[in-house]
């Protein structure tokens, strides 16, 4: 009984590292983003339309974040959440190599897939989404 519990336990544990979230959203430059959150606050107003654009991920960016907006069950839409390394890696690469580019609103859009810890987003891949989603991408294995 105990071996039988002890796997229940272990079986769980595992599905729960497994199991990985998928959301939409629009890639961000992280230190800008954390910057101008912070002065948006200190003036007493949330201006995320100005600093969704002002913090647009460009082709030197290397610290990504992800305005959340669209996600299977609907949680943490508005929600921006920061890539871990490796999602930084992937992101960087594809935006260097043209995979992920901006449209005509200067918006990058992605769909990125992984574990939610906390503030930070444990990137499984990050993919385009809308018209250049077929593009070749990269993901974590």
């Amino acid at each position: 009984m105990k071996q039988l519990a002890t796997l229940g336990m272990t079986l769980s544990l595992a599905a729960g590292f497994c199991y990985a979230e998928k959301f939409n959203g629009r890639l961000m430059d992280a230190g800008c983003y954390n910057e101008k959150k912070v002065a948006s606050k200190e003036a007493g107003h949330k201006t995320y339309h100005d600093i969704k654009k002002t913090c647009a991920a460009t082709a030197s960016t290397t610290a990504f974040a992800v305005r959340i907006t669209g996600s299977g069950h609907g949680a943490d839409v508005g929600n921006t959440i920061k890539l871990d390394d490796s999602g930084n890696t992937i992101a960087a690469m594809e935006m260097k190599n043209g995979t992920l580019r901006p449209d005509s609103d200067g918006d990058i859009h992605v769909r990125v897939k992984g574990n939610l810890l906390g503030e930070t987003f444990k990137t499984a891949y990050v993919k385009p989404s809308g018209p250049s989603r077929n593009a070749v991408v990269a993901s974590v294995k």
